[in-house]
């Protein structure tokens, strides 16, 4: 009762401060083990995740939250009553990775940030090897988006004014990395970093590339494209 309350909330929230456009909703699979991956720009990415079609009705939605919001009340209040879960991004968090991974195992669906933090001007920071290691552990398809319009900055400027935010959300189709091998796990756990960067970095405008603009696994995806 109380995690529909506050989806409810957050959906009026953003019904009257954003204008949103979602394409692609149809590639995120309806059934089975699911990793949705994208860029992170903005706080309201995270807290918007629970208001998309699809995933707030989902049964089983798992959502890591950095651990610097437990301090905060409200936050604390929702992430718990959501049943999402605080993560700490600069130590080994074995007990929520293992919980993250029982939940994958039942047909979860997974919303993660490769990147680990917000980019500090928008555009794509280097990749880390958790969303990688996670989808060969679990054999989950990989899904890549894509968001533009919730610059932290734009954010500022626009509810300053009073002014909607243009939001636009592009999935990419689904794919799946191998299981992970007994050797060479680094080299293995880079490459499809690499992989899961350059697929979100073709759902977005050059200028949101980042880091990933010129490399060549990107110039692939989307010559073929």
């Amino acid at each position: 009762m109380v995690r529909k309350f506050i989806i409810f909330l957050l959906d009026t929230f953003f019904s009257i401060t954003t204008r949103r456009e979602i394409t692609g909703i149809d590639n995120i699979p309806k059934e089975g083990t699911v990793i949705l991956t994208g860029n992170h720009i903005g706080i309201l990415d995270g807290i918007m995740v629970p208001t998309i079609p699809m995933l707030a009705k989902h049964p089983n939605l798992i959502v890591v939250v950095a651990e610097k919001y437990e301090a905060v009340p409200l936050f604390r209040w929702a992430v718990n009553n959501l049943n999402f879960m605080f993560i700490d991004r600069f130590n080994p968090d074995i007990r929520t990775m293992k919980k993250v991974l029982t939940q994958l195992n039942s047909n979860g669906i997974l919303v993660i940030a490769p990147e680990g933090t917000r980019s500090p001007n928008a555009s794509l920071i280097e990749g880390k090897s958790g969303s990688a290691y996670l989808a060969a552990k679990t054999g989950a398809q990989v899904v890549p988006f894509g968001v533009t319009g919730t610059e932290d900055s734009e954010r500022r400027i626009r509810f300053k004014k009073f002014r909607r935010l243009d939001v636009k959300i592009r999935v990419g189709a689904p794919f799946k990395i191998p299981p992970l091998p007994k050797i060479n796990r680094e080299e293995f756990l880079q490459k499809y970093t690499d992989e899961i960067m350059c697929q979100i970095a073709a759902l977005l405008p050059p200028s949101y590339r980042g880091v990933y603009a010129d490399h060549p696994r990107l110039k692939e995806i989307l010559a073929a494209a």
